[in-house]
């Protein structure tokens, strides 16, 4: 699965009646062509009321948000709709026009000033029905899948409070089981607090609740584990004994720099003494552990980890339910030796003042590309025995959170605790960096170096970066 970006309108207006033969039929309306693609949703909730949503993926990665809050919907007439946002940048109008003979959405795009979208981007084409896809009496969007066996959530409506998935839903007099929640299923619903599933095999897409208001339950389910490569970057082990009650059929995910896909479960030898527990750099196909097979194409894969070889790579693996509730974007720093560049001297000045101490070192270690939001960490000068690091994440040129720590330093040895101060060594190596649906960061990171601390993550919590996983996740290199 390729994490592309998308152009997303999410929208609803409220109070509208219409006659019981409503002229546009709830459902997936999609298009393609050539280098961009198009799907919008459309629904009537038992109110009547209308709610639209409309994405477009270009095929260059430019990205766009219109949020319609301050839009207005024009009521239906007919078969045709339009809507309208005006700011002071811009006033666009969407128009659309149904054409039931052929199943067509026409859609319309008039930039009377400015665009929300950017880059010459809009909605304009011509959308067909999606046969399968179909809205059940609360407005939400299901679609068959499985040859039309079995039926995903696909779009989950704007609305509030908690949304239970039902374990089946009725199309055209039939009953279709619920299997799943389908990717950006609740995109642009930050008033819907929780979802809950009527049965535990139902799957969730990741992304399905991305942009939404719905909170990770850090307490309640498992984090993710480090998974090692073979030189193939094909077979990946888990050094983590998972017990007598570990579901081997769970969706598991396999999150790196680029792109995440699916992880499927091949043995577990985690109780075979004679296998070396952690990265066994020799043969790692032969280490003990849960190991797992990696089914992307040779070609996406290599994509995946570029920049990298095999061994010098660390990926996590993360069951369905953790990969769902968030987005893994992409950052600038691919490897060391890369050339390391330092904070900015307002940062460097900030922290020394917050923390009361000189920096020794600085360094910008991770950026999302496509933002202007960056990791970076400081080591200070060492003082009465005694190192320290701080990392810090600036959001558009304000440092919103930090965390430190604080470590034992003998000045016969030339080591810090992160070795930041040696260039043979670099920085924390960061594996990915997540957004949660209330856009704050989580950052996994690693050192290369093996004497270093654990392997850690590091989640934004109102101005502080809280540390979690230090315990769960230790690197045994034999």
């Amino acid at each position: 699965m390729i994490l592309q970006t998308v152009l997303v309108l999410v929208s609803a207006f409220t109070a509208q009646t219409v006659s019981a033969a409503t002229p546009i039929p709830s459902g997936i309306y999609s298009y393609e062509d050539i280098g961009e693609t198009g799907k919008i949703s459309i629904a009537f909730n038992n109110k009547g009321e209308l709610w639209f949503q409309a994405f477009v993926i270009n095929e260059d990665g430019h990205s766009a948000e219109l949020t319609p809050e301050d839009g207005k919907w024009i009521p239906i007439k007919g078969n045709k709709f339009s809507y309208n946002v005006k700011t002071d940048f811009y006033d666009y109008t969407l128009e659309g026009e149904f054409f039931p003979d052929e199943e067509l959405l026409e859609l319309k795009d008039n930039f009377k000033t400015g665009t929300p979208f950017g880059i010459g981007m809009g909605l304009a084409a011509h959308y067909r029905y999606e046969g399968g896809s179909f809205a059940d009496k609360n407005g939400y969007i299901y679609h068959l899948v499985d040859e039309g066996e079995n039926a995903v959530l696909a779009a989950g409506g704007r609305y509030s409070g908690i949304v239970e998935v039902p374990e089946s839903v009725k199309f055209n007099g039939e009953d279709y089981p619920v299997v799943g929640i389908a990717d950006r299923a609740f995109t642009g619903n930050y008033d819907v607090t929780e979802v809950r599933m009527s049965s535990k095999d139902m799957y969730i897409v990741p992304g399905a609740f991305w942009g939404s208001g719905i909170p990770y339950d850090w307490d309640s389910l498992e984090k993710p584990g480090y998974v090692y490569p073979d030189k193939d970057l094909f077979e990946f082990v888990s050094p983590t004994s998972k017990g007598e009650e570990y579901d081997y059929e769970m969706d598991n995910w396999l999150i790196f720099k680029q792109n995440c896909d699916r992880l499927f479960f091949i043995r577990d030898n985690s109780d075979d003494e004679d296998a070396p527990w952690g990265c066994y750099l020799s043969d790692p196909e032969k280490a003990r552990g849960i190991h797992y097979e990696l089914r992307t194409l040779d070609v996406l894969r290599k994509k995946m980890f570029r920049g990298y070889d095999n061994y010098e790579v660390i990926a996590l693996a993360s069951d369905s339910q953790f990969a769902a509730f968030h987005q893994f974007p992409s950052f600038s720093r691919w490897k060391y030796p890369e050339p390391e560049v330092p904070l900015d001297l307002v940062y460097e000045q900030e922290i020394a003042e917050k923390f009361g101490r000189k920096i020794m070192y600085s360094r910008r270690v991770a950026e999302l590309r496509e933002s202007n939001r960056c990791f970076g960490m400081v080591e200070f000068e060492h003082k009465g025995g005694e190192a320290m690091v701080a990392f810090v994440w600036i959001d558009y040129g304000t440092i919103t959170a930090t965390y430190s720590k604080k470590a034992e330093f003998n000045p016969e040895d030339p080591y810090s605790i992160w070795n930041v101060d040696l260039e043979e060594y670099g920085t924390p190596e960061v594996i990915s960096i997540a957004l949660d649906p209330q856009d704050n960061p989580i950052i996994w990171f690693n050192h290369p170096a093996p004497e270093s601390r654990n392997i850690m993550g590091l989640r934004k919590v109102g101005d502080k970066l809280v540390p979690f996983g230090e315990d769960q996740w230790y690197v045994a290199v034999d």
